[in-house]
């Protein structure tokens, strides 16, 4: 076999891998704007219901159709639907987002979907006085704590149960060193960790005002201000701990630059690192 022939065979085969690859990069961005579609009606409770389950429907058993799971199960949690959340809570396929394809690598694509479980339906929960509810969904992700022993999401909500059932210092030493940016080892994404950070200040801001630290509590809701006025996120997160925020005035928001920053977070977001 002459040595052009092997050359054209060679390249041949990494054409047809790199097609292959744009294709399925292709299908999986088409499905992600359609989960964003679905989380853009969120607001219009009916639509956004019928969406997500003619979405599940369809893709049943697909890695995005879990994921439009997960989003559903959060507005079971919003919208108070108790039977809906346990019903579809027990019905979850956790694995369907951590092995897709056989690849074992679901953490890293589908970290926005765990934001929602480790963080976003808890605290929700802790807001509505559903400890009965929060405590279910401990239990689902327990069945994972070996898997996701490393996520940097897991190590929070931890800390955030301490929180939530006022023990010990309430996580309070936790955030201040995750805030230092002391988390080294953990699975994380690069553009979900401030997002992370800015949740984990709010709920230090809490525990310092309950001390009596006014200071500190201020010097909390600075760096939390955009956050907490100008995301849709950080209005819900802040108000789910009881923080009053005061509405800015028009010259206020004039001095403001619009953020993207600690939106809701989707798939697009994956980018991870590992600090060792």
């Amino acid at each position: 076999m002459s040595v052009n022939l092997i050359v054209n065979i060679v390249l041949l085969i990494f054409t047809g891998f790199m097609a292959f690859r744009i294709f399925k990069m292709y299908g999986r961005n088409k499905l992600n704007q359609k989960m964003l579609n679905i989380l853009d009606s969120f607001d219009n409770r009916d639509q956004f219901f019928h969406d997500a389950d003619a979405f599940i429907e369809e893709h049943q058993g697909e890695e995005f159709s879990h994921k439009v799971c997960v989003l559903r199960l959060w507005g079971d949690a919003f919208y108070e639907r108790d039977e809906e959340f346990r019903k579809h809570l027990g019905e979850l396929n956790i694995d369907g987002l951590l092995n897709p394809d056989g690849k074992n690598k679901g953490y890293e694509v589908n970290e926005d979907s765990f934001f929602y479980l480790y963080l976003a339906i808890p605290n929700r929960m802790y807001y509505r006085n559903r400890d009965d509810l929060r405590s279910l969904m401990y239990e689902k992700m327990q069945a994972y704590d070996e898997t996701n022993a490393n996520a940097l999401l897991k190590r929070i909500c931890e800390e955030n149960r301490h929180f939530y059932a006022h023990e010990g210092d309430r996580g309070k030493a936790y955030i201040q060193s995750l805030l230092e940016g002391e988390y080294g080892g953990f699975k994380y994404s690069r553009q979900l960790i401030g997002l992370y950070k800015h949740c984990e200040e709010a709920i230090l801001a809490v525990i310092l005002k309950d001390e009596g630290d006014q200071e500190g509590f201020e010097e909390c809701m600075k760096n939390i201000d955009n956050f907490a006025h100008n995301t849709r996120l950080g209005k819900r997160w802040t108000k789910e701990l009881g923080i009053e925020i005061q509405e800015e005035t028009e010259t206020d928001e004039e001095k403001k630059e619009p953020s993207a920053e600690a939106e809701e977070p989707t798939a697009e977001s994956k980018e991870q690192d590992t600090d060792e």
